[in-house]
């Protein structure tokens, strides 16, 4: 889309100077204002006129000749407010080299950068199928690869087959609105974090916040664990190291601090490493600064745990990728199979990296059921942004400090 609003303003640009180029100095002047003025008004023009949607169907498909009227109208308002009038033959003469140069533009794009249609498979029942097939049929959308063969019935979710070929293919939507929100969760596990696109049912559209896509007239909404995959976990990632290796410098007194404290109390050793459910279910060994002995918690320990003091160990952990800063709080993997057997969908979480902070850590008691727990972990898998990620560390912080939380 960059590269096609560049082209865009060049052709803009380029079509005042060629005209410009047989006038009179006295008639008109290659000023910056009257080159910025061609160029933006034919970006506002196209965008105006829908050149720049995601979403064309037939009926919106835009016009060119629509948005070169835009353009000369914009034009002429904004010589009118620079107080620089501009020559009629500019006026009409523009436009005429636009209105052929900007399909050639595009034309010129396609074939260096041709779209490639994502390969798609839609899961619904029949109804559903066959409406979602001819509203992609009729829109004529280039970027979605759909046969009748890449149709998956809601019937055949069980089928390991099935699941195999809807965790391999590149893009899956559920096309049944209605379906049971035991089919939602399914479809995530199988999917994991790049998760899928549905239809949106009317509660849906309660709550969506964008459409990444249509099938005929119809919107459609994402459920994904945005920070697991792609560009935003690869931010996610530096933030924990940039994050865990500026902590462990600026906190290094108190490491120091805290280990003269606990051999003087209980002896040794500072550190022990504790099994935790991580990342894709794996175990892995989650450092602690040591707050007990022979199940008992030892004076110091009592003061680690009140302000979560014997957590920051768990830094170490964040910089060599076990957890994150911020995430579903890590669980000892009996734990984590008791409640599996009431809330099957539990194992959700471990799509991210379990987090020293989180919003379920912030938000819930320290007794509250599991089944809450997972409701805030899915929110904030599902809604994660870098502010939320500072928001949350810095009320665990808050909540630290206060000798607050557990």
């Amino acid at each position: 889309m960059t590269i096609l609003i560049a082209g865009d303003a060049l052709i803009g640009w380029s079509s005042l100077f060629a005209i410009g180029e047989l006038l009179p100095q006295t008639k008109f002047a290659f000023v910056p204002s009257n080159l910025l003025l061609f160029a933006l008004t034919l970006i506002a023009a196209l965008a105006l006129s829908g050149f720049y949607h995601d979403r064309v169907t037939p009926r919106t498909r835009p016009s060119f000749l629509a948005a070169i009227v835009i353009q000369t109208a914009l034009v002429a308002i904004g010589g009118t407010m620079l107080a620089r009038p501009l020559p009629r033959t500019v006026l009409f003469a523009v436009p005429i080299i636009e209105i052929a140069a900007l399909p050639l533009w595009r034309r010129l794009l396609r074939a260096m950068a041709p779209i490639r249609p994502r390969d798609t498979i839609l899961l619904g029942d029949a109804h559903d199928l066959e409406e979602a097939l001819a509203g992609l049929r009729l829109a004529g959308d280039q970027r979605i690869r759909v046969d009748d063969n890449a149709t998956r019935r809601l019937e055949e979710l069980e089928d390991p087959a099935t699941q195999t070929l809807l965790r391999d293919v590149e893009e899956v939507i559920l096309v049944s609105p209605h379906a049971d929100a035991r089919v939602r969760l399914e479809l995530l596990r199988i999917r994991g974090p790049r998760g899928f696109l549905m239809l949106a049912s009317h509660v849906d559209a309660l709550l969506a916040s964008h459409m990444p896509g249509w099938i005929g007239d119809q919107p459609l909404v994402e459920v994904a664990v945005s920070c697991g995959y792609g560009i935003s976990a690869m931010v996610k990632r530096s933030l924990d190291l940039l994050g865990s290796a500026l902590l462990i410098l600026i906190s290094a007194p108190l490491w120091i601090v805290v280990s003269i404290a606990i051999v003087l109390d209980d002896g040794l050793p500072i550190l022990i490493r504790q099994k935790r459910v991580g990342l894709g279910g794996e175990t892995y060994r989650m450092w602690k600064f040591r707050s007990m002995t022979n199940e008992r918690v030892t004076r110091t320990g009592a003061l680690l745990r009140r302000y979560h003091v014997d957590e920051l160990a768990q830094l170490i952990n964040v910089l060599f990728g076990d957890m994150s800063l911020v995430g579903p709080r890590p669980e000892r993997p009996e734990i984590v199979e008791t409640i599996l057997r009431d809330v099957p969908d539990f194992d959700l979480r471990s799509l991210v990296r379990p987090g020293i902070a989180g919003l379920a850590q912030v938000s819930s008691e320290y007794d509250t059921r599991p089944e809450v727990k997972l409701r805030y972990d899915l929110m904030y898998m599902c809604d994660w942004s870098v502010w939320l990620d500072i928001r949350l560390m810095l009320r665990a912080v808050s909540s630290s400090l206060a000798g607050t939380g557990r």
